[in-house]
């Protein structure tokens, strides 16, 4: 995957410059996500706090899954803190990959969040897959509306989707499911992409 991401990252030419190796500012935002912070990662590039910062929200696109046929997916959404107030992460499998398909960040569990994050997953399917979610009331008028074929229910493949958050949440056990002081929804999912990415590249 690192291969792949620089040899994309040199074809969009997202780095105007070469003044550091593509293949070390990848490498750098894997190792972010891969368990060290930025102050961390600066002995292993030899460039500064800031710097390792820009190159992830550059490459961050890359982390996003490519649009490809699915035949089931499955949804579900875990409580977070995010600077000591509650947010919700959503997520979504590939059923028959384990594959992350998508991650979102909300402050609120209502059905438009529901709508706007089954929206997100849809459009990275070709077809119609299958939407397997729980009986959460917020899940009901989204699912009506999209008029996709699903399925409601808390076992079976859906528990694929409990598994990944089972991973997510040995990570963020780290700091106490809280996450940084300053961290704002959209760096949040920023690193949560990144980590399903990581994910990814492990199956």
């Amino acid at each position: 995957m690192l291969d792949r991401m620089v040899e994309k990252a040199r074809q969009q030419e997202v780095f105007s410059r070469e003044d550091t190796p593509t293949e070390r500012r990848v490498l750098a935002a894997f190792l972010y996500h891969a368990d060290l912070s930025y102050r961390r990662i600066e002995p292993f590039v030899d460039r500064s706090y800031e710097a390792i910062r820009q190159w992830f929200h550059r490459l961050e696109h890359f982390f996003e899954p490519d649009c490809r046929a699915r035949q089931e997916v499955a949804v579900d959404e875990t409580k977070i803190e995010i600077d000591g107030i509650k947010h919700y992460v959503w997520a979504a499998v590939n059923c028959e990959t384990l594959e992350v398909l998508s991650v979102e960040v909300s402050p609120g569990r209502s059905s438009l969040d529901a709508l706007l994050f089954l929206k997100d997953v849809l459009e990275r399917c070709r077809g119609r897959p299958l939407v397997r979610a729980d009986r959460g009331p917020w899940y009901d008028w989204p699912l009506e509306r999209l008029d996709y074929e699903y399925e409601r229910e808390t076992w079976g493949n859906r528990s694929l989707i409990e598994a990944w958050f089972g991973i997510f949440k040995y990570r963020t056990r780290r700091f106490y499911h809280r996450f940084p002081f300053r961290s704002t929804a959209s760096s949040t999912r920023s690193w949560l992409t990144a980590f399903a990415a990581l994910h990814d590249a492990a199956l």
